[in-house]
């Protein structure tokens, strides 16, 4: 029944999608973040519904009278850099039959990724899609915070099955980083009603990330804590809360999850972490060996290849780390573009906290900009720990600093207009020499008054 519910919201989808096609990019994401289909049984369940999407978006953009340049800034040239340079690595792809199918998918995220750019571009549906995001990944956080209240944590939180977040780690990390952007929409929104129950949302979600055991979303949640602390307006409130729900975590923390993050600091004492090390290893020393292609995707399913470079682990590993993955994935050239996308869509989140500092109409793309930031500081942190590289999660952050500096750029040119064309005039008088004549004063002349003759 369930999957029913779903093929015929995608199917009435379609003709709105045709009509409107930004709403193709909130549907894309609904399905990309959530994958209801995930969650029922059948064939629909393995039903290309993100394809079928993204498939009719891109028809509807290119059809209808939606704006098709999409801006030439270093965001979307590096994507474009990437998309190139991962179809180099996948053509000297060591594993081709996996590694086909795995460019195919990250090559569509990279596309929808630009085209989220110049049908996104208003202050509007750019709230909207951080809602629908939200209430996506949202669902996973809200049902983990509740299961891990009603079993005291003893259990682990997963994500949705075949699906980037179907890991208790993944699933972690993505509501880490989804954890800003529910503080930008309490910012935001003017209903008290509403900003109460984004802060349970909150609180839920802090306990389905402790109910996931996850050692590395552990460390990204002190990191974007502490970082969200200093970015946000209301550090002293904000920090208080942050108190007061860890101190509240405690009593509902088992024996078991402080176990397991105390092998942080004995990590050599723990296979899993030893397995995830030697991972490491064996993605720098492909890297070396191929410096130009890396071994492309799926290298680490090359059995032959990995037990001749690490001779004693017990069985193949994938990179568990962002970083290495794409090193060992696709060279250390494939690393530079990733990293320089990264640092590129944090400069543009802070170019648009720079703009927007002496502008109050536009504190909304301040405070997104800011708190965004800490996302991506929980990916950077929690990444080095999770096989995400290319998690579709990641790129909606990477859209949102494209978009938003593109609407922040129009509204302040759009506002300066009158003001440039004042100015212009006079400096064009000014450089022709002309002056104003100064104005003749006439004055009212009194009736003449004549004297009657005696």
């Amino acid at each position: 029944m369930g999957a029913l519910v779903i093929a015929l919201a995608v199917l009435c989808l379609l003709p709105v999608i045709f009509r409107w096609p930004m709403t193709g990019i909130l549907a894309w994401f609904w399905i990309g973040l959530m994958n209801p289909h995930r969650l029922v049984y059948g064939a629909l369940n393995v039903m290309p519904f993100a394809a079928i999407i993204g498939g009719a978006t891109l028809i509807a953009w290119l059809a209808g009278k939606e704006k098709k340049r999409i801006p030439a800034t270093p965001i979307t040239l590096l994507l474009l850099l990437i998309a190139i340079w991962i179809t180099w690595t996948t053509y000297n792809a060591s594993m081709p039959d996996f590694a086909w199918p795995k460019w195919e998918q990250t090559l569509k995220i990279l596309l929808m990724t630009a085209v989220t750019i110049p049908l996104m571009a208003k202050r509007e549906r750019i709230h909207i899609l951080i809602w629908v995001t939200v209430l996506s990944l949202g669902y996973y956080g809200f049902k983990g915070g509740l299961f891990t209240l009603v079993t005291g944590g003893e259990a682990h939180v997963w994500g949705p099955p075949r699906s980037f977040i179907g890991d208790n780690n993944a699933l972690a990390m993505a509501l880490t980083m989804l954890l800003p952007l529910l503080r930008y929409l309490q910012l935001q929104t003017e209903s008290r009603l509403l900003r109460i129950c984004l802060i349970i949302g909150m609180v839920l979600i802090v306990f389905s990330i402790i109910g996931s055991q996850s050692r590395g979303a552990f460390l990204a949640v002190v990191s974007m804590a502490s970082f969200m602390i200093l970015k946000s307006r209301n550090r002293f409130s904000l920090g208080l809360a942050a108190i007061v729900v860890a101190s509240i975590a405690i009593w509902f923390v088992p024996d078991s999850w402080v176990d397991r993050m105390e092998t942080i600091q004995t990590y050599e004492e723990d296979s899993s972490a030893m397995e995830r090390i030697m991972a490491w290893r064996f993605s720098y020393e492909i890297a070396k060996k191929r410096p130009l292609t890396g071994g492309g995707f799926g290298v680490y399913y090359d059995k032959d290849l990995y037990f001749s470079i690490i001779p004693e682990a017990k069985t193949t590993h994938n990179a568990h780390s962002i970083y290495f993955e794409i090193i060992g994935q696709h060279g250390f050239i494939g690393f530079v573009l990733f990293m320089g996308l990264l640092v590129a869509t944090w400069r543009c989140f802070s170019k648009i906290i720079k703009l927007t500092k002496s502008h109050p109409q536009l504190a909304w793309a301040k405070d997104l900009s800011a708190l965004c930031q800490v996302s991506l500081i929980a990916y950077m942190v929690g990444g080095a720990f999770q096989n995400l590289a290319f998690f579709d999660f990641y790129f909606l952050f990477v859209s949102l600093a494209a978009v938003t500096l593109l609407v922040i750029q129009t509204e302040l040119e759009t506002s300066a207009e009158p003001t440039a064309k004042i100015s212009g005039r006079s400096s064009l008088m000014a450089t022709a020499g002309r002056t104003t004549p100064p104005r003749r004063i006439v004055r009212p002349v009194s009736a003449r008054t004549e004297t009657p003759k005696s």
